[in-house]
Parts: C-alpha cells; sequence; structure tokens
C-alpha cells in the first residue's frame, strides 16, 4: 500500500511539472513582443506605478509594474496608446487604517486623457523612455 501511494504522488508530481512545459514549449508563443524601459517625472524616475499598452483597433491592453523607474512587460505588436499611473502618500497616517490616503500626481494628459503611443515592433529593439513633466507642453 505504501509503494502504491508513493508511485502515485511521483506521477502526479511529474504530470504538474510537466503542464508548462506542454502549454508553454520554449518559447511564449502568444504572439506578444518584449517590451523595457524607463520612466521619469520632472526629471526623476518614478518610484511606483504601472505603465499600459493599450493597441490601437482590437486586442486587450497590457500593463506592467513600474519600479525605480524602470519597467518590463510583454505585448502584442502593433500602435499602442499608453498610459502611465502613480501615486503617492498625501497627509499623515490615519490611524483606523494604517496608511495614509494616496494621490494621483501625474497628469491626465499621460493616463485617463493620454495621447502618448508607441509602435511595438514583433522581434524588434522595443526599448522606450518617457519623460512626463507636470508642466502642460
Amino acid at each position: 500500500m505504501t509503494q502504491r501511494v508513493f508511485n502515485r504522488r511521483n506521477f502526479a508530481t511529474l504530470a504538474m511539472s510537466l503542464i508548462p512545459l506542454a502549454f508553454g514549449g520554449c518559447g511564449s508563443g502568444d504572439g506578444k513582443a518584449k517590451i523595457s524601459g524607463t520612466v521619469s517625472f520632472d526629471g526623476q524616475p518614478i518610484p511606483e506605478g504601472y505603465i499600459t499598452f493599450t493597441p490601437q483597433g482590437t486586442g486587450a491592453p497590457d500593463a506592467g509594474q513600474i519600479k525605480d523607474g524602470k519597467f518590463t512587460l510583454r505585448a502584442i505588436p502593433g500602435k499602442h496608446r499608453i498610459q502611465v499611473e502613480a501615486s503617492r502618500p498625501k497627509g499623515p497616517i490615519i490611524p483606523s487604517m494604517g496608511v495614509a490616503l494616496r494621490e494621483e500626481y501625474i497628469p491626465a494628459r499621460y493616463n485617463s486623457e493620454s495621447t502618448l503611443s508607441e509602435e511595438v515592433k514583433s522581434g524588434g529593439n522595443n526599448v522606450f523612455e518617457f519623460n512626463l513633466t507636470s508642466q502642460k507642453e
């Protein structure tokens, strides 16, 4: 009985470890291209935030975390609308919540009303630099 349970466990472990290979293969196979880059605001790297690449036409948006002004993600090739979001603490910590309220400090022209756009190329060099400012351009 103990031997049979041990063999079933080995089989289950082996089967679970092979699932990623069966569905993922060696590459991603999702048709998406790797994207990386930097995001600054008023000359300083954005400490934490999110960047979203939304394809113009059809397709779901792809988002990635911004950390210390850098980001990496994958998105389908083509023209994309770019949105950048970041918030910071506003005021003191609220004792009942244990955190401070946060404010979105990136102007709407870079997120909800963004006119930023970039072309993502399949197999190309998709490294982008976004230098955002608080001043209207």
